[in-house]
């Protein structure tokens, strides 16, 4: 049927002869298609998984799963979707490794095999980016020499250069010290992330940056405060992961600079704090750091206090910082109070300490509890009770704090300890709901327990053994699997439980005839008053599909990347 036959009141559609003609309704429909989030596929050797951590590196084409390739012709055919999938096909970006072995094998710098920053910075740098650049300017200059004063202008840009460069696109950016003296840095204007991956460094950055844009930041504390760029950039983020190293920060100046920047209106909403030991949470410093972060950050509502578990070598004596003077407890529970998310290491929690009158004093409960989440790590759980100490200690805090969810996130030393860790956290919550006398001190505010086995010797043996098959394979599907490795991963071989998290929800009943126990656990008696008891019911997993605490792996994550690349790590003696 031509135009001449078409029946009254009905017009000819309009002919598309390009896909770009297509209404930008319609087109942000098919690349919203094409980009939306996937769930990652199942592999024959891993469990299926909801999404990634945030701030973790993944590799954009395993990010974006089986579209990729799709993605990336349609890219290809014209400049306007070559702007529009960009920043999804670049997001992510490392000039340190190819993928987290190293981290995750926890290689030893002389054995690394997927980590060279220099070769990869070479590769990219100067023989991809720099190279196109020249090219494309000098092609432009020669299309536009009919204009007046185009070759003695060293401020004219190519196309490419201003558009279309892929450093252009990079959210996610991973580099060392020695990227951001150089000039390359400048090239990433629009990052939102960045890990500096790198010991600290001592001499002053003299480099001038501009990152407008950057609202996450991972970096020794040491490189942190001899670079004025990212001090200024510092109260504009978001989150901030910092290796704080005293034994390689110099006394007389600490990290005194960085406090001074949170002094005034701070836009952080989270922090993740990685101490080089679990005593140095008593320092004046970190305790300053943490005050004035909580006192002048509005939206300051996450919380990670972790330590650095592999040894280091320290090039500063220590013994000339100095401590807080009295019980840190009540400075760090002013700054618990305000958070809705807190990670903790059992050692550091250890450490803690209240003024006596805090243990007994009591806290108004409602029913009405808004949702906060403590998750408590402990690498090494030895048996099915917790520390009469470490108990007081976490009970304070839950009670004052008022959360409602409690993760724990362990190692398995012995069999069976994911039921001994069971045990340990419906004891703990019946303790918190009428394990004492004072019935003003009780609790009945967590509603929801979860628990999660992170390390294991048996499963981590037996995942070091995959990988190291995978390292050993020549066949391309082998080695493409050693792209999928993270800190989180699991194989269909592991345990059941090994990186998967089992949730119960509480209800609390009134009964009568509860045994009392005092601080160290003993029976005292059997009480003549109705108390609550905790009653607990499995949470179902979604078909099958693995869960994992997020919030936690993404601090765990950073926590590896600092061990692997942050510390200097000790020479092997057995050679001399």
């Amino acid at each position: 049927m031509n135009e001449e036959t078409l029946p009254v009141n009905e017009s000819s559609l309009p002919r598309i002869l390009s896909l770009i003609e297509l209404p930008d309704e319609i087109l942000n429909k098919i690349i919203d298609y094409l980009c939306t989030d996937q769930v990652t596929p199942r592999s024959n050797n891993s469990k299926s998984l909801i999404g990634f951590p945030k701030y973790t590196y993944i590799l954009n084409h395993i990010r974006i799963g089986s579209l990729y390739h799709d993605i990336l012709a349609l890219s290809s055919t014209c400049t306007y979707f070559r702007k529009r999938l960009a920043p999804i096909l670049f997001q992510s970006l490392s000039l340190v490794r190819t993928n987290q072995v190293d981290a995750v094998l926890e290689s030893p710098k002389s054995q690394q095999l997927f980590s060279d920053t220099k070769t990869i910075q070479q590769h990219f740098m100067k023989e991809l980016i720099v190279n196109n650049i020249e090219q494309c300017e000098r092609a432009a200059t020669t299309w536009t020499s009919f204009q007046t004063n185009t070759f003695d202008d060293k401020m004219f840009k190519s196309r490419y250069g201003k558009y279309l460069m892929m450093t252009r696109f990079v959210n996610y950016l991973e580099c060392d010290n020695s990227f951001l003296n150089g000039e390359g840095i400048r090239l990433f204007s629009n990052l939102t992330a960045l890990k500096v991956l790198d010991i600290g460094e001592g001499a002053v950055f003299m480099s001038n940056f501009e990152l407008a844009n950057l609202r996450y930041l991972a970096i020794n504390a040491q490189t942190l405060i001899y670079s004025p760029q990212f001090l200024r950039i510092v109260p504009k983020l978001n989150r901030l992961d910092l290796f704080l190293d005293y034994g390689n920060l110099p006394s007389l100046v600490g990290i005194r600079p960085l406090i001074q920047q949170f002094r005034a209106f701070s836009q952080l909403t989270e922090l993740v704090l990685l101490l080089n030991n679990p005593f140095t949470i008593a320092y004046l410093d970190t305790i300053k750091l943490l005050e004035t972060i909580s006192k002048n950050a509005s939206n300051f509502a996450k919380l990670t206090i972790r330590y650095i578990r592999r040894n280091n070598e320290s090039t500063v004596d220590q013994s000339g910082w100095e401590l807080y003077q009295g019980r840190i407890g009540g400075k760090l529970l002013k700054v618990f109070k305000n958070l809705t998310d807190l990670i903790i290491d059992i050692s550091i929690l250890d450490l803690i300490k209240f003024d006596p009158e805090t243990y007994s004093s009591p806290v108004l409960y409602t029913d009405h509890l808004m949702e906060k989440r403590i998750t408590l790590v402990d690498e090494v759980v030895v048996g099915p009770n917790i520390d009469s100490t470490t108990r007081e200690i976490a009970g304070v805090i839950i009670r004052h704090c008022q959360f409602t969810h409690l993760f724990f996130q362990y190692g398995e030393s012995i069999e069976e300890s994911h039921l001994h860790v069971l045990k340990l956290l419906t004891d703990f919550v019946g303790w918190l709901s009428n394990g004492h006398l004072d019935q003003s001190r009780t609790y009945l505010g967590i509603r929801q327990i979860s628990l999660e086995k992170c390390w294991s010797m048996t499963d981590d043996s037996l995942l070091r053994d995959i990988i190291g098959s995978f390292i050993k394979s020549k066949s391309e599907s082998d080695l493409s699997a050693l792209q999928k490795v993270y800190p989180w991963t699991t194989t269909i071989n592991n345990s059941p439980r090994y990186k998967d998290i089992d949730s119960y929800n509480i209800n609390y009943v009134e009964e009568a005839g509860l045994s009392i126990t005092d601080s160290r656990g003993y029976f005292i008696g059997v009480s003549d008053q109705d108390a609550d008891r905790p009653q607990f019911t499995t949470v179902d997993k979604k078909s099958g599909i693995q869960t994992i605490n997020m919030e936690f792996w993404s601090g765990e994550s950073s926590l590896l990347d600092f061990e692997q690349y942050s510390i200097r790590q000790r020479r092997s003696l057995l050679w001399g």
